[in-house]
């Protein structure tokens, strides 16, 4: 009995593969079918307002908003988040490029005073002059 336990095919209980905790199958079908044609509308307007043709692009593009939309593991909603960001938004410069950009402007600024404070000094010798 035991070995016909063993052999037995099993019927696989729980959730089925890619469905969230706290949803049934039934329940998250038509919550992504609402999320994939809310995310093919946004990625339409993005390709509109960055230019994006690759149809690749958008392909990938629409898919990660559809994860990072719909309920699930936090982990892949926030690496799609990140893919997103990374097609439609510029990343900030480092400090460290800031800092040596605002020392070089403040170095320029100086040279300029006092270029102007030299060019006033000689106006005031000429008008002393005369």
């Amino acid at each position: 009995m035991r070995r016909e336990w063993s052999t037995r095919p099993r019927k696989n209980g729980g959730r089925p593969k890619g469905v969230p905790d706290g949803y049934r199958k039934e329940q998250i079908e038509p919550i992504r079918a609402k999320i994939k044609t809310e995310a093919k509308q946004v990625v339409e307007i993005m390709a509109k307002e960055f230019n994006i043709e690759d149809e690749y692009a958008k392909a990938a593009l629409e898919t990660a908003v559809e994860v990072m939309r719909c309920p699930g593991d936090n982990r892949e909603r926030v690496a799609a988040a990140r893919l997103v960001l990374d097609f439609t938004k510029q990343k900030p410069a480092s400090k460290s490029e800031l800092a040596v950009s605002k020392a070089e402007d403040f170095l320029a600024g100086l040279l300029t005073d006092e270029d102007m404070d030299g060019q006033e000094a000689g106006r005031s010798s000429q008008e002393t002059a005369h």
